[in-house]
């Protein structure tokens, strides 16, 4: 499932934000600055997808760019997320 969600927000920051990927980008990548380079409008953007493309909410507390700070930790969000509403519909 993280795969599958990394590959998904990489995709969405190259194909729907339009940002460069860089090379060696891993989960340790900031999100910010030296990183992805994702400012405050491409963050919602990228959130907005996520809602959608996995049927999640992502509360602003979840993802508060002071915790949640690289790829790998937003990705572990949304896998929580997603695994906490798969649990919650058995």
């Amino acid at each position: 499932m993280q795969e599958e969600t990394r590959d998904f927000v990489l995709a969405v920051i190259r194909d729907v934000i339009n940002l460069p990927v860089p090379e060696g980008t891993d989960a340790d990548t900031p999100l910010g600055p030296e990183g992805l380079e994702l400012e405050s409008l491409a963050m919602i953007e990228l959130l907005l997808q996520l809602e959608g493309e996995y049927d999640v909410e992502l509360p602003e507390e979840d993802v508060d760019p002071e915790t949640v700070r690289t790829l790998g930790q937003l990705v572990q969000v949304v896998v929580d997320r997603r695994t906490a509403v798969a649990g919650a519909g058995h």
